[in-house]
């Protein structure tokens, strides 16, 4: 099988992901205490992710990341079998937990894997065609699983997400390509050698953080993934609130908001993948703009213009997820399911501490005071992580001078 087509099975797995999204919040509210169960499925997911990223990078380099995309989506598949076969708010919550440790266990290894898949002088262009389909599965995701949820009802919907899932292990049991981070003539000879215990040991996280300590621009992505993470959850949980805000109670509005922002994704990425421009700078002017127009999207006076700044938003988030990508994936081939798993653990966490402060922050502050305390937040991590990097490279400079 073409490796490319895969990009487009994936994508599938993404729409289907989406609208079982939907479709398992539509039987949550069917649980006596929805709310709970919909916040325990919600953080279920995160916490998944949160706990197993340090362990998904380390499984990604030390297997076959090739058997590691088939377990995980034979596994999340099951998952899902089980919702439809026990429909009860503890196998909801469970599943939500397993998914998330399996999402993050197949992108870790996925991520991973694009440099021996498609070589790395096109990581460009393929993470900028993997950011625009998904940004095409965010605008149909979710209004086509609302859609199908409330005609066919929740379990067909999950079910096909089921099958999305089996296809793609399917799929990938065809597909070949270099998928170890080890591989086997190498890691026999290593061990002929006689490999000590001590040297084994080096193949875990504290590789990682070796390697990161060599690697400043890896090191501050990884960093920055905590801010970026906190930056992001202030506005997802802001838009509803935005929207009610200008239009009182109208949900096509939200809709429109998270619509508008993939498109402009899906152009961001179109763009940067033709644009000649240096990554890590690229990576910090684009996540500054980005920030810079969600404060103006909160503080904008009418629909029409937070809907244009949320398209200028969602235009610089998209390149930067594309550059952001292509630097991670610059990673050696050995440790690199294991920065990505840094990366993940700090994402997740992110995540996690800005969807808990952000209600509180908004009780205070007020709704736009508490995305712009987020952005700020962010532009400092940008400013502190760029002079750092800076002083890195010409302190390497100047020892190679």
């Amino acid at each position: 099988m073409n490796v490319k087509h895969y990009l487009y099975v994936n994508a599938l797995s993404s729409l289907g992901s989406r609208m079982d999204l939907i479709a398992c919040s539509a039987l949550i509210f069917t649980f006596e205490h929805s709310a709970f169960w919909l916040t325990a499925f919600f953080v279920a997911r995160q916490v998944g992710g949160m706990l197993f990223s340090p362990f998904a990078g380390m499984l990604a380099d030390r297997m076959d990341r090739r058997h590691a995309m088939i377990a995980s989506d034979i596994g999340a598949g099951l998952a899902l079998l089980a919702i439809i076969a026990a429909p009860h708010p503890y196998v909801v919550v469970a599943a939500a937990f397993l998914k998330g440790m399996l999402y993050t266990l197949f992108t870790i290894s996925f991520q991973a894997s694009l440099p021996q898949m498609f070589g790395m002088e096109r990581l460009v262009w393929v993470n900028g065609l993997k950011v625009r389909l998904e940004s095409l599965v965010g605008m149909a995701g979710f209004v086509l699983g609302g859609f199908l949820t409330d005609r066919v009802g929740y379990a067909l919907v999950i079910g096909a997400d089921a099958a999305s899932f089996f296809l793609s292990a399917l799929l990938l049991t065809r597909m070949r390509w270099e998928s170890r981070a080890w591989p086997k003539s190498g890691a026999a000879g290593e061990r002929s050698a006689g490999d000590s215990g001590g040297k084994q040991k080096e193949r875990g996280m504290r590789a990682a953080v070796r390697y990161l300590q060599s690697a400043p621009v890896l090191l501050a992505i990884s960093l920055l993934a905590a801010p970026l993470s906190i930056s992001t959850a202030s506005h997802n949980y802001g838009l509803p609130f935005l929207a009610d805000q200008i239009s009182h109670g109208d949900a096509t509005l939200h809709g429109m908001m998270w619509s508008v922002m993939s498109v402009g994704g899906l152009i961001g990425a179109y763009l940067v993948a033709r644009i000649p421009v240096a990554p890590w700078p690229g990576m910090l002017g684009a996540h500054w703009l980005l920030a810079v127009f969600i404060v103006l999207a909160f503080a904008a006076d009418g629909a029409v213009w937070a809907l244009l700044l949320l398209a200028g938003a969602g235009l610089f988030g998209g390149a930067a997820q594309v550059l952001e990508s292509t630097l991670l994936q610059q990673a050696k081939n050995e440790v690199r399911g294991k920065v990505l798993g840094v990366q993940g653990l700090f994402s997740r966490s992110g995540f996690f501490v800005g969807f808990l402060a952000a209600p509180a922050i908004s009780a205070v502050l007020g709704l736009a005071a508490m995305v712009a305390v987020a952005q700020a937040l962010l532009a400092l991590a940008l400013l502190g992580l760029g002079c750092y990097v800076r002083k890195a490279q010409q302190a390497g400079g100047a020892r190679r001078g």
